[in-house]
């Protein structure tokens, strides 16, 4: 995991699960998916710059091509490319098998990236 520090949510959206878990999430995934989009309305709410953030469920725009996870990881995109077959697919950048889970390790692609380790903010280049 990412150091702590602004760009880790994690606790977070710890706390918001047990929230949505308490206030009765029809099923378990439920209450995970929840809580992701709802730090992705508090990272846009709480941002200081032109970062973009997208929650599970959301397109990202293929000039994308950095972003950072839910607890502050950074994946990079294998093609901006709209019309290559690369780019719906993510990297982790600085991956470790002693401090990342061995999912994180491979490709990803947009949708299960979102899903699984969202919200996604953008790294804006500069």
């Amino acid at each position: 995991m990412a150091s702590p520090g602004t760009r880790n949510d994690a606790r977070l959206w710890a706390l918001l699960v047990d929230q949505f878990r308490e206030a009765g999430a029809a099923y378990p995934d439920e209450a995970l998916r929840r809580a992701r989009i709802a730090v992705a309305i508090v990272r846009r709410e709480r941002a200081t710059t032109t970062a973009r953030t997208w929650a599970p469920g959301e397109p990202i725009p293929y000039d994308v091509a950095k972003v950072y996870d839910l607890d502050g990881d950074v994946w990079v995109r294998q093609s901006t490319d709209p019309n290559s077959s690369m780019r719906d697919s993510w990297k982790m950048r600085g991956f470790d098998p002693d401090q990342h889970e061995s999912s994180c390790g491979g490709v990803q692609l947009t949708p299960f990236l979102l899903d699984e380790w969202g919200p996604l903010t953008e790294v804006r280049r500069g």
